[in-house]
């Protein structure tokens, strides 16, 4: 009996000693990465001020991620985060190895983040936009049409093929060409974003139908269940896990079409931005443009996770 009480103990005074360490190693590297960014290089540096602030957050998040223990190979990524950016800081700023106008300081480069902060801002909200109304039309078309031309055998013989032919195409294959279509570049981008993520929706949708369990589909229909009821109320609840695992996936892909189209022919974006400024040859605001689509997508992610675990709780169990 003792022993049963002293192993659950031991094991936790393990992990906190595991966290420790982890947390110290951490701190070791952000304190090292801030502490170089006041070192006098080669090239000179306006102010750091914003650069440590980034440093700081950093750190407190994978302080935080380690504390909570939700991901064991944080302590890797941030060594990883903070070694890249010792490393430019020592070849780039102090040693001044390269080319500055392609290898800025760091220091810039979180800069522009806050001198260009409304602009970057308006930018992510109207790649947002874009993104939202294109994401939203084609999810609900694709998986509803999916979904009734699953159902019926005719209808799945006559599309299935089509949508097989078109749901490989990239959307950049098209995107020039509905840029010119379309009468403005915000419905052009909408239609890129719905073109490219409708067809993979539709075909999916129609896949799992065809593949679900036939236990369900013959216990539905001994309780002679409406076709709207059979649709609606058992085959597109069954299958919400498999749809949220597939927009996860797709949503990386489809922000980073956005951006490229919006690197066409936009006059707003952060694919604007980017293409803006590169040909001035600003590549101190490129970089940070890259940055921040870096982290939108990662928040993207973090959302789609969290709506994941909030709309199939049960499957979390």
């Amino acid at each position: 009996m003792t022993e049963n009480i002293i192993l659950p103990v031991q094991a936790e005074k393990s992990a906190v000693k595991s966290v420790i360490l982890k947390s110290l190693v951490i701190t070791f590297f952000a304190a090292a990465t801030i502490f170089l960014s006041f070192v006098q290089g080669q090239i000179t540096t306006p102010d750091n001020n914003v650069y440590v602030l980034a440093m700081v957050l950093i750190w407190a998040y994978f302080i935080a991620r380690t504390i909570s223990r939700k991901g064991e190979n944080h302590p890797d990524i941030a060594i990883l985060v903070y070694g890249a950016f010792i490393l430019w800081e020592v070849l780039f700023r102090i040693k001044n190895i390269g080319n500055p106008t392609l290898e800025p300081p760091l220091e810039n480069v979180f800069q522009v983040f806050w001198n260009d902060r409304g602009l970057i801002l308006e930018g992510i909200g109207h790649s947002l936009m874009i993104l939202a109304a294109g994401f939203t039309i084609a999810l609900v078309l694709g998986n509803v049409l999916g979904l009734i031309v699953g159902w019926h055998q005719r209808l799945s013989d006559d599309f299935t093929p089509v949508a097989k032919v078109l749901s490989p195409i990239p959307p950049m294959v098209y995107t020039p060409y509905l840029i010119a279509l379309m009468p403005d570049f915000t419905s052009a981008s909408i239609a890129v974003i719905g073109f490219g993520m409708f067809w993979p929706t539709f075909l999916g949708m129609i896949n799992r139908v065809k593949s679900m369990n036939g236990r369900i589909i013959d216990s539905a229909k001994a309780m002679d269940v409406s076709t709207l009821t059979m649709l609606f109320r058992i085959i597109l609840p069954y299958n919400i896990p498999s749809i949220i695992a597939s927009v996860k996936i797709q949503l990386s892909t489809i922000f980073m079409i956005l951006i490229m189209a919006e690197m066409i022919g936009a006059t707003s974006g952060m694919g604007f931005f980017i293409k803006k400024y590169s040909d001035y040859a600003d590549y101190t605001r490129v970089l940070a443009g890259i940055f921040v689509v870096g982290i939108v997508i990662t928040l993207l992610n973090v959302l789609a996770d969290a709506a994941e675990k909030k709309l199939i709780r049960w499957k979390m169990t």
